[in-house]
């Protein structure tokens, strides 16, 4: 599965000599995949502080035996924002380390960092993390996660959020069957809070049976992420790791704020895992890209075979 992705960028700094560090204790973070070679894992890292003010990018490594490893470590945000560069130097030993920036102010409308890691000798493909300064809200009733999920999503942009009251009301959810939220009525009523020179929303659908169309609309998720926009995805919560399964027949809109993958040589993204907020509880979570869309927003819409996906 493979997307490009485009970001704007500013030059990037100079790159500052860091030094190897043991594992931090991380809390909130957003990471790429992990991945290995030589029996040496790595990935990168975004970490939050704990009122999502602040981030840093971390690169991790864990040689499964004596070796040699360094890293080129960036960190920077769209918009004009801040661009970092770091490094720490070749060390040969077997224990876990960590390279790190700085904190730095978390700045809309997103961030990446990207680590390049030279292990034995051989330079790996970049590994990559994106995510974004996600002001998460609560549903406030038990059929309002899509209100919700257009709250996280405007307030996440850096408007001012509107009731979920409002937007029930604009989205018509109490007047559907079960007190649904329909996603043919998200767009316009996201639209309506947004300037009309910025990023429309729309939705779709995707066949995600057909591997064809299935990648076409992870690289159109991946492609709002890289504009600042989450993407809202219908689900079915039973399903979702951290929901009770004893619910598999209810539906759920969850918002997707950042992704972890490799990049290839082309420049493409192949993402591995999303970083999702849940308006149930307004909590965030890592979940596998093919679990979230083929396990979890697979038959959701309608009972059919694709996944609804409310993006730019």
């Amino acid at each position: 599965m493979g997307t490009a992705l485009a970001v704007i960028t500013v030059p990037a700094l100079p790159a500052q000599a860091g030094i190897w560090h043991e594992y931090p204790t991380t809390l909130n973070t957003t990471c790429s995949e992990t991945r290995v070679h030589n029996g040496t894992a790595y990935q990168v890292c975004l970490e939050f502080n704990g009122n999502r003010t602040q981030v840093r990018a971390v690169a991790f490594i864990n040689p499964g035996a004596y070796t040699n490893f360094q890293v080129n470590l960036r960190l920077w945000f769209g918009g004009d924002g801040p661009d970092i560069s770091d490094s720490c130097p070749t060390m040969t030993t077997n224990a876990s380390r960590a390279c790190y920036t700085a904190f730095t102010d978390l700045r809309r409308p997103y961030v990446v960092t990207e680590a390049k890691f030279g292990i034995a000798g051989t330079w790996q493909l970049p590994v990559r993390a994106l995510d974004m300064r996600l002001s998460a809200k609560q549903q406030e009733r038990s059929n309002w996660c899509g209100p919700g999920a257009v709250q996280t999503t405007l307030a996440t942009i850096g408007i001012s959020a509107p009731p979920q009251s409002e937007l029930a009301d604009k989205l018509q959810t109490g007047e559907t069957l079960f007190g649904a939220t329909m996603p043919g009525r998200i767009p316009a009523v996201i639209n309506s809070y947004i300037p009309a020179s910025d990023w429309q929303y729309k939705w779709e659908e995707i066949a995600v049976s057909n591997g064809q169309t299935y990648e076409a609309g992870i690289n159109r998720i991946v492609t709002s992420l890289s504009r600042g926009r989450p993407v809202m995805v219908l689900v079915i919560p039973g399903k979702l790791p951290w929901w009770n399964s004893s619910t598999p027949t209810l539906r759920h809109y969850v918002t997707i704020t950042g992704y972890g993958g490799v990049v290839h040589a082309d420049g493409s993204v192949h993402p591995t895992t999303f970083k999702v907020a849940d308006p149930a509880d307004a909590s965030e979570h890592s979940i596998d890209v093919d679990k979230l869309l083929l396990d979890n927003a697979n038959l959701a819409w309608n009972g059919i075979d694709s996944a609804v996906i409310v993006r730019t």
